[in-house]
């Protein structure tokens, strides 16, 4: 049985992230199937989009279903102001503004940031290595009973992807260890999401507070 079916559908603590980064041009064009522009929001119009037209252009039939039914699914949880900032912002504006709602989407993206990368940031070492994930993780099974046991591929695959996000938001710098670095965000972004009274995201992106 997969990590995730392990981990079940009432687990805090979820797999499905693994290999879905940001993505912003692939979320850019689904931010606009949401909010319309390639007509009505249904079923007809999503499989025209994807698999007719392969507007995305994810390679594998597979890999096309999970990452766009992914992407559709986190950037389904932010408002409409924050996908017209997905789908026609500046680069940084659609890299903040994906970062919220892979937040949103993710418990385990955003724990860790709200976590460790608070932690590590406010003690000033700033260096995060695989040891910080192994106890993040040891620490996330002791407040999800239902988050099951993940193989050991499957810690790492997500591992990757959370700094991979971590560093298309320009928030880590990449190397043996991975450096925090202070947060800095798009101001229409932060607007946004103060005015959407997303206080989670908020917490989670200011870890330097």
């Amino acid at each position: 049985m997969s990590a995730a079916r392990q981990s079940g559908s009432t687990a805090l603590y979820k797999t499905d992230l693994a290999g879905v980064a940001l993505k912003p041009q692939e979320s850019r064009i689904i931010a606009g199937w949401l909010l319309g522009r390639y007509g009505a929001v249904n079923d007809d119009s999503w499989m025209k989009l994807i698999y007719a037209d392969n507007a995305v252009q994810i390679s594998g039939r597979s890999t096309l279903r999970r990452q766009s039914n992914l992407l559709k699914a986190r950037l389904g949880l932010v408002s409409a102001d924050v996908l017209q900032l997905i789908a026609d912002g500046s680069y940084r504006q659609t890299i903040h503004a994906c970062l919220a709602a892979a937040i949103k989407h993710s418990r385990v993206l955003g724990d860790f940031m709200d976590v460790v990368l608070r932690r590590e940031y406010g003690s000033g070492g700033r260096e995060l290595d695989l040891y910080h994930w192994r106890t993040f993780l040891e620490a996330c099974k002791l407040r999800d009973p239902n988050m099951g046991d993940w193989s050991p591929a499957s810690s790492i695959r997500i591992r990757t992807t959370v700094m991979s996000i971590l560093h298309e938001a320009d928030l880590v710098d990449r190397g043996k260890p991975v450096i925090i670095k202070p947060p800095v965000y798009e101001k229409t972004v932060i607007d946004i999401l103060e005015r959407d009274q997303e206080s989670w995201c908020l917490r989670c992106m200011r870890y330097d507070q």
